[in-house]
């Protein structure tokens, strides 16, 4: 079954990388960083690697190294010895989070849906009272909670009375979205975020490595939605750029689609590289303390906001996290060996099973 995965993985993110590269302008390695490359990953898991994922990346950012991550290698063999993927989809919900984050800042909950059981924050309610609650809102969030992924299913709302529109009432939207979803209050950000796109929840996502005692960030990049788009996910046409850790300064330019040249403003004009993140260090902070919550995975993808009073809100943690090698350059950095190799002295838990029976 593990061989069978592998194929099946390997197919899958080869394919993918495959069709980034025919729509990006290819800059081809050279014999000798192949040679590098090969160097590299066969001391470190034993074979060859594909080089397409070296390439797309050298492509995009100028950046050559060894170092990159390759999503073949990543998926199949250390995502899983990293991160115990049993549970895995039992911290998918993201309506779980007020039950065991009940004291980080998020945005604020309005009702749960967990597996067609109605909940507000804490406690168990009637589907009668969901809808008293959501009966008027302004400009809230209904989001799937655990299989919406890359801002998929996403919308904002406001109700009058019961009704979403003249054609559309509450309950229509609560039989639409059927089960395992949630509806929180719209985050307020940061006047310095909304510079760099008004319409969307610009985010960053901080990239975290559990080892021993002690929380790694490996990195941090923001994401930032286009004009008038509402969600700011790279799989949804925004765009990523790299954070300096030490400044909490936007590196240099950002990154869009494959076919994209590298972006020096953001839609709406405002000059990236030294663009200052508001509440940065408070936002790596809060991951090293959070992390330590989550034992059973080493490797996580924090997405936070920043509201308007400058404090950082937590959106959403992932526990199989996307790499953003384009923007930043190598995932995991200098730690790049300690990490893989971490990765593969730990068991494989794909298929393990938690309880017998």
């Amino acid at each position: 079954m593990t061989k069978l995965r592998e194929k099946l993985w390997y197919k899958e993110d080869v394919n993918t990388i495959k069709k980034k590269l025919q729509q990006c302008d290819v800059t081809p390695l050279s014999q000798e960083q192949k040679k590098e490359i090969n160097a590299f990953w066969k001391k470190l898991i034993g074979k060859d690697v594909p080089f397409y994922w070296h390439e797309y990346f050298y492509s995009r950012n100028g950046v050559f190294s060894p170092r990159y991550v390759p999503t073949c290698v990543y998926h199949s063999q250390l995502i899983y010895r990293l991160n115990l993927r049993p549970l895995t989809m039992a911290y998918t919900d993201k309506c779980s989070y007020d039950n065991y984050l009940p004291d980080v800042h998020r945005p604020e909950t309005i009702i749960r849906n967990i597996n067609g059981y109605f909940f507000d924050e804490r406690k168990p309610i009637t589907k009668t009272e969901a809808l008293e609650r959501c009966k008027n809102l302004d400009d809230v969030v209904i989001k799937p909670s655990m299989i919406g992924m890359w801002g998929t299913g996403v919308r904002i709302i406001s109700s009058d009375n019961g009704r979403v529109s003249e054609t559309e009432t509450v309950e229509d939207l609560f039989n639409t979205f059927k089960e395992n979803y949630i509806i929180q209050k719209k985050v307020v950000q940061h006047p310095e975020m909304s510079r760099l796109n008004p319409t969307s929840l610009n985010t960053l996502r901080v990239l975290s490595f559990h080892h021993g005692d002690e929380v790694f960030v490996l990195y941090a990049v923001v994401r930032i939605g286009r004009k008038d788009r509402m969600v700011d996910n790279e799989t949804a046409g925004g765009i990523n750029a790299d954070i300096c850790l030490e400044d909490g300064r936007i590196q240099d330019c950002a990154y869009g689609t494959p076919a994209e040249k590298r972006i020096q403003t953001t839609d709406v004009g405002t000059a990236l590289k030294g663009f200052e993140i508001p509440a940065f260090a408070e936002v790596l902070s809060t991951v090293k303390q959070l992390h330590k919550r989550l034992p059973y995975f080493n490797l996580i993808g924090w997405d936070f906001g920043v509201d308007s009073t400058g404090k950082p809100v937590l959106i959403e943690f992932n526990r199989c996290p996307d790499l953003s090698q384009t923007a930043h350059g190598p995932a995991f950095g200098d730690m790049t060996e300690e990490i893989v190799k971490f990765a593969l002295s730990q068991k494989d838990t794909f298929n393990i099973r938690l309880w017998n029976g």
